[in-house]
């Protein structure tokens, strides 16, 4: 159990160290959401395949750029706690993204 609390903790801390950057996601996001809410032609099920493939991509294209992103290298990634930790953060950065292609993939097709 204490473990799941560090855990919210950890990431409420982390949220309210970066609020900036929180709100500049979060807002834009809302906005697009409720735009293509009432602007959309196609129904939301017909996203979820197109906005995978392009997360799946960007996570690949993410995992070879964060050693370099971190002013790192793979030869410095060893154990496989340096590999799940580039895998996480390739997932969060294709996740960021990917939150977004779906609403405008919703828009782009009329």
């Amino acid at each position: 159990m204490y473990e799941i609390w560090l855990v919210i903790n950890t990431v409420y801390e982390l949220i309210l160290a970066n609020v900036d950057i929180t709100l500049g996601i979060l807002i834009p996001w809302l906005a697009l959401m409720l735009f293509t809410q009432f602007k959309k032609q196609v129904p939301w099920s017909q996203v979820i395949k197109p906005t995978l493939v392009a997360a799946i991509v960007l996570w690949f294209v993410f995992f070879a750029l964060v050693p370099g992103l971190t002013k790192s290298s793979f030869a410095s990634v060893n154990s496989g706690i340096d590999w799940l930790v580039v895998a996480g953060l390739a997932a969060g950065f294709s996740g960021i993204i990917a939150i977004f292609i779906g609403p405008a993939y919703l828009l782009s097709k009329r």
